[in-house]
């Protein structure tokens, strides 16, 4: 009998184990965030209650969950553990140079999706297709996306022409100085003349900057050096991504040899080299923007999300905003730089096809409500693009600007890229290296970055 109630107890205890263990497996099963579309991104959490209601809306059964993030230098090592540990994001934005980098850990846009219409080089600007397509693949797309520009004090230019106007009675002379100073010029010489009329030194103590340009301190100098290489023609990376050609000479039109990477450079240095006649900056007048907001320099260049920052640490600071320079008056020549953060989808998601349905209801349908709440441009093209140089006028260079702004691809190793520009920047104000030397070792160093097998 006390064998049969023992026998009996460890039945009903297999039972109870087994039931407990059915139910945990259960339980392992079910996940709390299968309907959850989380997005990792920077913007306010304002700026997606809109897009946030209609995604809902025609994805029934999904909740859109956004996570503000930093982009801080820990942000890609986050990213990339959370989504190892299942933990999401479905949706992430990174900086457009990231895409390349990160391709094999996103899941491409569904073919059924682009057959339903998509048409990057119709509905976007063409900087977004050269930053986001490989291989024929969609990995990526954005509602908003940034052109250089030039942020200047109008009123420095007009103290600066007041001064200068002074006692001139040769009409010639007047007129050339209101084409200096009533408005940021169209083109490179001209635009470095204004600079030098708005300088005032001592010596080689400049008092007030017209222009903060020429040190690796500089903000977005990376990106302003790729501005002048592009805009020189200058062939920066090989098609294949395997190899930094901007140090290699490339053939003119008389039929000589030149390198345009190093006069991009050379020209970038210039205006921080007090030997040069465009000397107009060095780093001991502080940090650019904030001098800019302060009335000591002039004109700075920068991208539209740099009117974000001046509203919030100087709201009382009134500037204008113009078009980066040119190399000359040829409209078939106009060159300008663009940058953005893309929208991928995590290759691990549980969820790919309401996750590309996000992604592309933010790029398409919510690109303008979402690019206005976060004081960015739509990276939607406009019916009407094609103006030259001469019409460009200051009522809306972001929009002008992204008609002929590229995007640069800088291989798997996008961060290291911009630090060995950088660094190349550096080695020539200090006067250590030259200004072949410093790209000749930069483009080494990059290729044999982009080289690497191993990550």
């Amino acid at each position: 009998m006390k064998k049969f109630v023992k026998f009996t107890s460890y039945l009903l205890m297999a039972a109870f184990f087994t039931v407990a263990l059915s139910g945990c497996k259960k339980q392992a099963v079910i996940d709390p965030n299968a309907n959850k579309i989380i997005v990792w991104s920077f913007e306010d959490e304002d700026s997606w209650k809109s897009t946030k209601k209609i995604f809902e809306n025609t994805n029934k059964g999904y909740e859109l969950v956004y996570q503000q993030q930093s982009l801080d230098d820990s942000y890609e090592n986050r990213v990339l553990n959370s989504m190892l540990s299942g933990q999401g994001p479905d949706v992430w934005s990174m900086p457009n140079d990231w895409v390349y980098r990160h391709k094999e850990k996103l899941y491409p846009m569904p073919e059924e999706m682009i057959k339903t219409g998509i048409d990057l080089d119709k509905d976007f600007v063409p900087a977004i297709k050269q930053s986001v397509v490989f291989g024929q693949k969609i990995y990526a797309l954005t509602p908003s996306v940034e052109p250089l520009m030039v942020f200047y004090n109008q009123k420095m230019f007009n103290k600066t022409l007041d001064e200068k106007k002074a006692g001139i009675k040769d009409k010639t002379e007047v007129d050339r100085l209101n084409s200096l100073l009533n408005e940021v010029p169209k083109t490179w010489s001209d635009f470095t003349e204004s600079a030098k009329l708005l300088t005032k030194k001592d010596g080689n103590n400049i008092i007030q900057s017209g222009l903060a340009l020429g040190t690796s301190n500089i903000k977005y100098s990376e990106d302003i050096i790729y501005l002048l290489m592009l805009q020189n023609d200058t062939k920066i990376i090989s098609d294949n991504l395997k190899l930094a050609t901007f140090n290699l000479p490339g053939s003119t039109s008389t039929g000589g040899n030149n390198v345009p990477g190093k006069r991009a450079i050379e020209f970038y240095t210039s205006f921080s080299n007090p030997n040069s006649p465009n000397y107009t900056w060095n780093d001991q007048l502080g940090d650019n923007i904030s001098e800019f907001a302060n009335g000591k320099v002039a004109m700075v260049i920068g991208y539209s999300s740099l009117q974000n920052e001046l509203l919030q640490k100087y709201p009382d600071f009134t500037y204008k905003k113009a078009f980066v320079p040119q190399l000359n008056t040829d409209s078939d020549q106009i060159q300008d730089f663009a940058s953005f953060n893309a929208f991928g989808v995590n290759k691990l998601s549980k969820n790919i096809g309401p996750s590309w349905n996000l992604v592309k209801l933010l790029s398409y349908d919510q690109a303008n409500d979402f690019s206005s709440s976060t004081r960015l441009y739509t990276s939607k093209k406009a019916p009407s693009y094609s103006i030259g140089i001469k019409e460009r006028s200051s009522s809306n260079p972001e929009k002008l600007s992204l008609a002929t702004a590229s995007s640069l691809v800088k291989g798997r190793y996008p961060k290291e890229f911009d630090g060995l520009i950088n660094l190349a920047i550096r080695s020539i104000n200090t006067g250590t290296q030259d200004p072949q030397s410093a790209i000749d070792l930069a483009a080494n160093n990059i290729t044999e970055q982009i080289r690497e097998e191993l990550w």
